[in-house]
C-alpha cells in the first residue's frame, strides 16, 4: 500500500503516489536549478508545468485516478530527459537523480489547428491555417481578401465560423504544436528565447532607425514648446494671484485699521447713541465683565494676531508681482514668534477670564415673617422705577443694564417660587449664588448683590430687580426666593408678581403666568386654587 499526495501543477490538481511524487519533484527540481536564473526562465517553466498538466490530464482521462510511476515516466519521456537541454556540468549532477529515457533531437508530432495570436491581422485564422497547412499565411489571407471581393460571401462567413470553433494558441506548447513540434523541453525553452530574441532585435532596430531618432527630437522640441507655454502660464497665474492678494491685503488693512479706530472711538468715546431709549457708554459696560489691563491686553494681542497675516498677505503678494529676492529669515522668524506670543497671550488672557467662574457659593438667609393672625398673604411687586432706565437690547441672562445718575448699573429680575412650610409659620428664604475664581471671592462676589423686599401687616412687597454694586464684576449672580406657605394658610398674587414668579407647583398644574390675580391655599397635597375667593380692589 502506497501514501498518495495531492498537488497542484500548472492551475491543475492531481493525486499522485509516493513514488511517482519523488520522481516528478526531483525533475521539477532539475527543471528550476537550470532554467531559475535565466531572464525568461519564469516563462519556461510555467509553461513547462502547464505542458505537464496538459500530458498528466491525457494520462488520468480527467478522472480522478492517481498519477502513477510509470505515467510520470512517460510525461519525462516526451518533455525529454534532463541531458537533453542542461549543460555537461549540470548533466553529471542529473544522471543521478533522473532516470534513463531514450529520447534524443527534435521531435515532430501531430499537428493541432490554432489560431495565431501573435502573427495576426483580425482573429489569426490565417495565420494558423498557414502553420497547420505549412502554407505561407500572405497566400492564404489573398484568397480569402479575393473571394470576399468576387462576391463569394461563404468566404466571410467561413472565416467568422473559423474565428470562434478554433481556440487561440496561448501557450509555448500550444504555438509549438501548431507548427508540428513536440512541445518537449528544449522546444519550449527555444521557442521562448526566439521569442524574446525577436522582440529585442524588433526594439534595436526601431532604436536604430530614423523614425526613432525624428520621434525623439520632435518629442524634444514639444517637451520645450510645452516648458515654455506651463512657464508662461504659471508666470501669469502668479501675476495674478499676486495682484489680488495685494487687492485683497489693502482692503483688509483698511477694515482692519477702520475697525480699530471705530471700535476704539465707539468704547473710549462714548456716549453713543444706537437709536435706542437712552445713551450707552460701552467702556463702562465692559469693565462690568473684565478688568481694563485684560481687555487691553486682549485688544493689543487680537490687533498683532490679524494685522500679521495681513501683512504677510501683502508682502507675498508684492513678491509674486515684482519677483524680489528676500535672504533675511530673521525677520521672517520674528514675525511668527511675534504672532505665536500675541496667540499665547490671548489664550493666556482667556483662560485668565474664564477661571473667574470656575467656583460657585450660595448664601441662604431665612427670615420669619410676622403675620400670625393673618389667613391670606398679599404678595405684590413694587413700582418699577427703572423701566425707562433699562436698556432691553442689551441682556445678559437674567441681568439687564440700565443708566442710573449717568452710570451704566447692572440689574436682573429675581426669582421667586412657593412651598409647603414645616413650620406652621411664613417664612422667607432668599438664596443669593455668584461665582469666582475661588470660594472666597465667590462668597465676595455674593456680598455685592443687592436686593430688597417690605411687608407691612399682611403685605409682602418685593423689588422688581437685584442690583450689583458699585465696581462690582457679573460673575452670574443670581437670586432666588422661596415663600414657606402653611398648611390651610393663603396667598395672594398680585398680577405685577409675574415678572419674577418662577415654576410654582400647584395641584391645578396651572402655568406661572396664569396664577397672577388669584387666591391660592396650601393643603396637604400642595397649592390649590381658591375658588370661592374675590380678587381684592386695586390700591
Amino acid at each position: 500500500m502506497k501514501k498518495t499526495f495531492t498537488i497542484n501543477i500548472g492551475g491543475s490538481v492531481f493525486h499522485i503516489d509516493d513514488d511517482a511524487f519523488e520522481k516528478l519533484q526531483r525533475y521539477l527540481q532539475l527543471l528550476n536549478r537550470h532554467f531559475g536564473t535565466a531572464l525568461e526562465g519564469q516563462e519556461i517553466l510555467q509553461d513547462i508545468e502547464a505542458r505537464i498538466a496538459e500530458l498528466l490530464i491525457e494520462k488520468t482521462g480527467n478522472k480522478v485516478e492517481v498519477v502513477t510511476n510509470e505515467m510520470v515516466d512517460e510525461v519525462i519521456a516526451r518533455m525529454g530527459k534532463p541531458e537533453d537541454f542542461m549543460e555537461p556540468e549540470e548533466e553529471a549532477s542529473a544522471k543521478t537523480q533522473a532516470d534513463e529515457t531514450a529520447q534524443d533531437g527534435e521531435q515532430k508530432t501531430r499537428r493541432r489547428l490554432y489560431r495565431d495570436g501573435d502573427n495576426r491581422v483580425i482573429g489569426g485564422v490565417c495565420s494558423g491555417l498557414g502553420a497547420y497547412f505549412n502554407i505561407d499565411m500572405v497566400i492564404l489571407r489573398v484568397i480569402f481578401v479575393v473571394l470576399f471581393f468576387l462576391g463569394v460571401g461563404a468566404s466571410f462567413l467561413i472565416y467568422i465560423i473559423l474565428w470562434i470553433v478554433v481556440p487561440k494558441a496561448k501557450t509555448t506548447a500550444q504555438r509549438l504544436e501548431m507548427r508540428g513540434k513536440e512541445a518537449t523541453v528544449s522546444n519550449i525553452e527555444k521557442s521562448i528565447k526566439e521569442e524574446v530574441n525577436e522582440i529585442g532585435e524588433s526594439y534595436n532596430r526601431f532604436r536604430n532607425s530614423a523614425s526613432y531618432e525624428k520621434g525623439v527630437t520632435r518629442m524634444d522640441r514639444f517637451g520645450d514648446v510645452v516648458g515654455s507655454v506651463l512657464r508662461v502660464v504659471v508666470r501669469v497665474i502668479a501675476l495674478l494671484f499676486g495682484a489680488a492678494l495685494i487687492i485683497g491685503g489693502i482692503a483688509a488693512l483698511i477694515m482692519f485699521i477702520t475697525s480699530v479706530a471705530v471700535g476704539h472711538s465707539f468704547l473710549h468715546g462714548g456716549p453713543w447713541n444706537f437709536g435706542w431709549d437712552s445713551n450707552i457708554n460701552m467702556a463702562n459696560i465692559i469693565n462690568h465683565f473684565v478688568s481694563p489691563e485684560a481687555y487691553t491686553i486682549s485688544l493689543i494681542a487680537l490687533s498683532v494676531l490679524i494685522g500679521i497675516p495681513i501683512l504677510i498677505l501683502l508682502f507675498i503678494g508684492t513678491k509674486l508681482l515684482f519677483r524680489y529676492k528676500t535672504n533675511n529669515k530673521l525677520i521672517g522668524l520674528g514675525t511668527f514668534a511675534l504672532w505665536l506670543l500675541a496667540l499665547i497671550t490671548l489664550i493666556v488672557v482667556g483662560v485668565s477670564q474664564a477661571e473667574n467662574f470656575s467656583k460657585q457659593t450660595s448664601q441662604t438667609v431665612t427670615q420669619k415673617l410676622e403675620c400670625g393672625q393673618c389667613k391670606t398673604l398679599y404678595l405684590e411687586m413694587a413700582d418699577d422705577l427703572y423701566e425707562s432706565l433699562i436698556e432691553d437690547h442689551i441682556s445678559l441672562d437674567r441681568m439687564k443694564i440700565a443708566e442710573v445718575n449717568g452710570k451704566e448699573k447692572l440689574l436682573g429680575h429675581p426669582q421667586f417660587t412657593i412651598e409647603q412650610s414645616t413650620t406652621g409659620e411664613f417664612l422667607l428664604q432668599v438664596k443669593k449664588r455668584a461665582r469666582g475664581g475661588d470660594t472666597e471671592e465667590a462668597q465676595k462676589n455674593v456680598e455685592q448683590i443687592d436686593y430688597n423686599f417690605s411687608q407691612k401687616d399682611s403685605t409682602l412687597q418685593f423689588d422688581p430687580y437685584y442690583f450689583l454694586k458699585d465696581n462690582a464684576k457679573w460673575r452670574n449672580q443670581e437670586v432666588t426666593m422661596i415663600l414657606k406657605v402653611p398648611e390651610g394658610k393663603s396667598v395672594y398674587l398680585n398680577e405685577k408678581m409675574k415678572s419674577i414668579i418662577y415654576d410654582i407647583e400647584n395641584v391645578n398644574n396651572m402655568w406661572d403666568g396664569d396664577m397672577v390675580g388669584k387666591f391660592w391655599t396650601m393643603t396637604a397635597d400642595g397649592l390649590a386654587l381658591k375658588i370661592d375667593s374675590v380678587a381684592p380692589a386695586a390700591k
